[in-house]
């Protein structure tokens, strides 16, 4: 009876969701209030995860590589999100890349009775596959500025349609080292904080309330650790 009890206390511990307190960050001179509603270390398996595209996709002591050089891939969390939350993540571009692309889609839907990941036998991984449906779409990748400057360049996009919502720059990535990418959506509002630092807020005239998030790589290799959503609580003001 004792070893039943214990079977059945460990099954109730394994499929509890993320329980955590609250937690507050200070968010372009902002102090908001979050509670974490998951969180992905990569130490285990890619249960929660499917990938799509020609890309070499694997656990690799506790992080998730994504090795795109030869092609391209979107990476999906399973897990559907809804409401106001904060979506982050820490990635690593290796050295050997051939660019530096790792974007991201969020809050991805499909209006299709059988849903997004339903679909994705569909999909190749081609970009404009991703420009047909419901989602944010964010480009996140080392250009050359109006001013022939190496830069950070971020474009901040609605879909269906590939629309440009807005664009900004900053300091380019560098290769090897390790950021801390964050995306505060608080409808209609997107921010985006690298590294500590608001880089980017932009109003979307259409307000996706749910859907997936999922990474969006090209030609590029690079490692992801510490993937964490938080639920944006109320009365932060």
């Amino acid at each position: 009876m004792f070893s039943i009890l214990i079977v059945l206390l460990l099954t109730i511990l394994a499929v509890s969701p993320v329980s955590a307190d609250p937690f507050t960050r200070i968010i372009d001179g902002r102090e908001l209030a979050f509670e974490e509603i998951y969180f992905e270390d990569f130490s285990e398996s890619f249960d929660n995860w499917l990938s799509e595209g020609n890309a070499l996709v694997e656990l690799d002591r506790g992080r998730m590589r994504i090795d795109a050089r030869g092609g391209m891939t979107t990476v999906w969390c399973k897990k559907e999100f809804s409401g106001p939350q904060l979506v982050e993540y820490d990635v690593r571009l290796m050295s050997e890349s051939l660019e530096s692309n790792i974007n991201m889609i969020l809050l991805a839907g499909n209006p299709d009775a059988g849903g997004l990941i339903a679909g994705t036998k569909e999909r190749d991984g081609t970009y404009s596959q991703y420009h047909t449906f419901p989602n944010y779409l964010i480009t996140v990748l080392n250009a050359v500025s109006k001013d022939k400057r190496e830069q950070l360049r971020i474009r901040m996009r609605y879909n269906p349609g590939f629309e440009l919502i807005g664009e900004c720059w900053d300091e380019p990535l560098i290769f090897g080292k390790v950021y801390h990418i964050a995306y505060l959506i608080d409808p209609p509002e997107l921010t985006i904080i690298i590294n500590g630092k608001a880089i980017c807020r932009t109003l979307y005239e259409n307000s996706l309330l749910s859907g997936l998030h999922g990474f969006r790589i090209w030609q590029t290799h690079s490692l992801y650790d510490n993937f964490r959503v938080s639920r944006l609580l109320e009365n932060n003001e």
